[in-house]
């Protein structure tokens, strides 16, 4: 079996890579908001999106068809390439990455 078979038919496979992206998010978030308080988080912050940008593209490699219809994702996708063009640390760049997270609820029902 494949893994991504055992991703898709597995009870417990795809709901943990969505916790993961869900961590992700958290992790990520919570850099942004500590920044100005602690300045030393671009480590963690790097290892944030990285596991938020890892377990996207596995969810999209698991249900293509799904996101690729959906117009919340492409929004999101616009979102966080504009994102990622920011420099962290700005009110623009929380506001986005806040816009990144209801976006990525939408998906789920759009």
């Amino acid at each position: 079996m494949s893994l991504r078979a055992f991703l898709v038919e597995s009870t417990w496979g795809y709901p943990i890579i969505g916790a993961i992206h869900v961590l992700g998010i958290a992790w990520f978030g919570g850099t942004i908001l500590v920044s100005t308080f602690v300045p030393e988080v671009a480590k963690l912050r790097r290892a944030g999106i990285a596991l938020l940008l890892v377990s996207g593209a596995v969810l999209f490699w698991l249900q293509p068809a799904q996101y690729y219809t959906s117009v919340s994702f492409w929004i999101k996708i616009a979102l966080v390439v504009a994102g990622l063009s920011l420099k962290p640390g700005n009110t623009i760049y929380a506001a986005l990455w806040i816009a990144i997270v209801f976006a990525s609820r939408g998906i789920a029902y759009f």
